[in-house]
């Protein structure tokens, strides 16, 4: 699957080193679409799982929720896709940084033969580099309060572009295209 891999080389080749990989799957590439993940789900799918086998699923992302939905959309659309292929459960191997997932967890997926693996973690080579630059900002240049990035589409941005919009605030800030 297409994606930019956010887990650390260390926690892949653990995680290799204890189980079976079928594939690996950044939720970003996919959330926007999750036709793309039954896509990417059919090629891979397979008749028979081994207990060691498994997809690698990141969620490092922001999830988005509904009042009076208890999971978050993106975490429920993975489940919709996984039961929809007839996959089970158990060959997924979800790396987040959800504290807590795991009441969402139980409320999709109440078979405890047939749940997800889940490694809570806020470690990703995204948040940790040894190529420290130090920036000098001077306060009195910031020229806007805020800004907006609107250059990849992303539902939060979209949302927040919004309320700006609405709100009559996009003349004091800064949008980015």
């Amino acid at each position: 699957m297409i994606s930019q891999l956010e887990i650390t080389p260390e926690y892949l080749a653990a995680i290799k080193n204890k189980y079976k990989i079928i594939d690996h799957v950044n939720l970003l590439s996919v959330d926007f679409d999750f036709a793309l993940l039954e896509k990417f789900l059919n090629k891979t799918k397979k008749s028979h799982y081994q207990a060691n086998e498994r997809y690698i699923i990141e969620h490092f992302d922001t999830d988005y929720y509904l009042p009076e939905f208890p999971y978050g959309l993106t975490l429920y659309n993975l489940f919709v896709a996984f039961k929809k292929l007839d996959i089970p459960l158990f060959t997924m191997l979800i790396i987040t940084n959800s504290f807590g997932i795991e009441k969402e967890i139980n409320a999709l997926a109440p078979d405890c033969n047939d749940r997800p693996t889940v490694i809570t973690t806020f470690i990703s080579h995204l948040h940790y580099t040894n190529e420290y630059h130090n920036v000098d900002v001077d306060a009195k240049e910031i020229t806007v309060p805020g800004i907006c990035m609107m250059s990849r589409s992303r539902v939060h941005r979209h949302a927040l572009y919004n309320f700006f919009e609405r709100e009559l605030l996009l003349d004091l800030l800064a949008v980015t295209k």
